[in-house]
């Protein structure tokens, strides 16, 4: 047993002792090598830090920490330590430390009230100095290929990279794991299928967050470092893999949604910029086709049209025939893709002609399932989803067969 446990033992056991009684005691009854003034001074020091008060409070953007006890906190730096604070991500409002001496029965003992207030940094981003820094950062890959049949199209939404969130009541557990283990799951599953080529679609919501205040309490449903540069290294790696364990991949479509900002209110980058740098250091490593559109994207996949986005704009939010008009491409089959939801939900649109139903429409809208399950926010308001991911086939005839996954 160590001198700190012998110490608390001791301590529990002679609650009314004085100091040097402790220590005597000890002396005589262990084999404890300290002198008695030496001893004296730990137990004191032990007592006082279990008899000293810490408070701690956080409000969105700010934070307090106070202390009251015998811990010599004489500095900023020594009281930052103490407290734990990441000052990658809080910076000092305000600090006030004093101090007076009390006698005990032992002498004279020093006594220090601390108060630390903080508040959140705001995120100055140059994106071409980002841009490179993950050029240094980042290395390159080769996609495999493997003989296969027919054309698939893939696609996959909202993996939260950086999230983690407690299991709370219909919400699992979830962390940048569960996203890396559901991207293995999927390769092995659209591998299986043998697949000639594979374009691959993904619908935004890339990361949690980079300032790590989206909203006032992202902070608390945060992986530790998860935001920053650090995140966007992470989703790159973990994208990469999965791009690497997919076989005959040939072309990859993003398009940013509103958790991949830089800023901490969406009206900073309504871009979704995080989105754009990750498809610019996928381009740079790896001659695979890449596109990105921070707001809407139309590619043709085997005779059918894709219209992308992350669903949060307006603009597919009304007149559905208008938006594919307006994004989608006459004469062929169209498929609007979104992410955002978290649910699986879709829609059929048809034309009618004298009130009567003649025919389908040429087009569809299809919400897809996240990787992402949820966090306290959404379970507060009643929203759970289970992961899933989408494979689009024409059907040889122009129309998708659309197969959903739940993970």
């Amino acid at each position: 047993m160590g001198v700190t446990e012998i110490i608390k033992q001791y301590c529990a056991q002679h609650e009314s002792a004085t100091h040097a009684h402790i220590a005597q005691l000890i002396i005589d009854e262990t084999d404890v090598s300290l002198g008695h003034r030496q001893l004296r001074r730990l137990v004191a020091r032990y007592r006082n830090s279990i008899n000293a008060t810490t408070v701690s409070e956080f409000g969105g953007n700010n934070a307090s920490y106070s202390y009251k006890g015998t811990e010599c906190i004489d500095s900023l730096d020594k009281a930052l330590k103490y407290f734990q604070v990441d000052t990658n991500l809080w910076e000092v409002d305000r600090y006030t430390c004093n101090s007076w001496d009390a006698p005990t029965k032992d002498g004279t003992t020093t006594h220090y009230q601390v108060k630390v207030q903080l508040k959140r940094r705001l995120f100055e981003i140059d994106i071409a100095k980002v841009e490179d820094e993950l050029r240094a950062t980042v290395d390159g890959f080769q996609i495999y290929n493997t003989p296969g049949t027919n054309t698939a199209v893939l696609v996959i939404s909202d993996m939260h990279i950086g999230a983690e969130v407690s299991a709370i009541g219909n919400t699992p557990k979830f962390t940048t794991a569960n996203v890396v283990e559901r991207l293995q799951e999927i390769a092995t599953m659209v591998n299986e299928k043998e697949y000639e080529t594979v374009t691959i679609f993904m619908l935004g919501d890339f990361i949690e967050s980079f300032t790590g205040i989206n909203h006032e309490n992202t902070w608390k449903e945060l992986e530790r470092g998860g935001y920053g540069t650090n995140i966007v290294i992470a989703a790159y790696t973990i994208l990469r893999r999965f791009l690497t364990s997919l076989n005959n991949v040939d072309q990859l479509c993003m398009v940013s949604g509103n958790h991949d900002r830089y800023s901490p209110k969406i009206s900073g980058d309504p871009q979704g910029s995080i989105a754009g740098l990750l498809a610019f250091m996928l381009k740079e490593n790896t001659p695979l086709y890449i596109k990105h559109n921070p707001l809407i994207l139309g590619i043709e996949v085997d005779d059918i049209y894709y219209v992308l986005t992350h669903d949060h704009f307006n603009l597919t939010k009304g007149d559905l025939g208008k938006a594919f008009w307006e994004y989608g491409r006459q004469g062929m089959y169209n498929v609007m893709l979104g992410g955002h939801w978290h649910a699986r939900k879709g829609k059929r649109a048809y034309r009618v002609v004298e009130e009567k139903l003649i025919d389908q429409a040429n087009y569809r809208q299809i919400s897809i399932a996240p990787l992402f399950t949820g966090n306290f926010y959404s379970e507060s308001n009643g929203w759970n989803s289970s992961p899933g991911f989408t494979i689009i086939e024409n059907n040889g005839k122009g129309k998708p067969n659309v197969y959903e996954y739940t993970l």
